[in-house]
């Protein structure tokens, strides 16, 4: 139970708090069961610094560095930053369309209506989940070591690169279409370079294992979104999508 004045933990048999000696009244004490709000922004708040302390080691060197950012948050903060950088990849991927297209969220709801919009947050949601399954499946089936929280982290991470360019194309937008080619080849490359330091190095896979597992499951990823895209414009369009 946390105090309501200071924000510190006490026991749930605690009469006042352990920090502010401030009486915990019973109406605090009867609404404990509504009371995670206090522990879940605690969570976020440490999740965004711990995510953000990643990504500044990661920016400096992201391929070299990724083993010892995983490995100094543990598995249980690796696997809450992951899925931050999951989110934001999420993010990146939904709005990068839209952006490019110049339509706004209201006129995106309107021509694509809710199921589409749901379909296109499956699309945006599939590289991440895509490569961190994958990821987890190649540990397991090629005897790696680690667990969720590292499989997470390393597929979030490796998505950064490809989150910044389809964010940075959506800014650009299609007139700058060649600086957009450099900025997916850089970002692809440097994606690649990031999941086989985190298979060989993180999750302990050998050379050989990790030089397979990376295009295996890149090639996955890809095909799944590409799923998922085809589903979201035959919705759009009212018919089977060429693609």
């Amino acid at each position: 139970m946390f105090c309501q004045l200071c924000g510190t933990a006490n026991t749930d048999t605690a009469t006042a708090c352990a920090s502010c000696s401030t009486p915990i009244s019973t109406i605090q004490t009867g609404a404990r069961t509504g009371a995670g709000s206090p522990a879940v922004a605690d969570t976020v708040k440490a999740t965004s610094k711990d995510a953000f302390a990643a990504f500044k080691t990661l920016a400096v060197d992201p391929v070299g560095a990724l083993p010892r950012a995983c490995e100094s948050l543990g598995d249980a903060k690796a696997l809450r930053s992951g899925v931050a950088f999951g989110i934001v990849s999420v993010l990146c991927f939904a709005s990068a369309g839209p952006m490019l297209l110049g339509m706004r969220m209201s006129e995106l709801y309107e021509f694509l209506g809710f199921a589409g919009v749901l379909k296109l947050a499956l699309f945006a949601a599939i590289p991440f989940l895509g490569t961190a399954l994958g990821g987890s499946g190649a540990r397991r089936i090629l005897a790696g070591r680690g667990g969720l929280g590292s499989d997470c982290f390393v597929a979030g991470a490796a998505l950064l690169p490809a989150s910044a360019c389809m964010l940075g194309s959506g800014l650009l937008g299609f007139e700058n279409v060649e600086v957009i080619g450099v900025l997916a080849v850089f970002a692809g490359c440097l994606g690649i370079l990031m999941l086989y330091s985190g298979y060989t190095r993180v999750a302990k896979l050998s050379e050989r294992a990790g030089s397979l597992a990376v295009p295996i499951v890149v090639l996955l990823t890809v095909w799944l979104a590409k799923i998922a895209l085809s589903k979201v414009l035959s919705g759009s369009f009212g018919g089977d999508s060429p693609y």
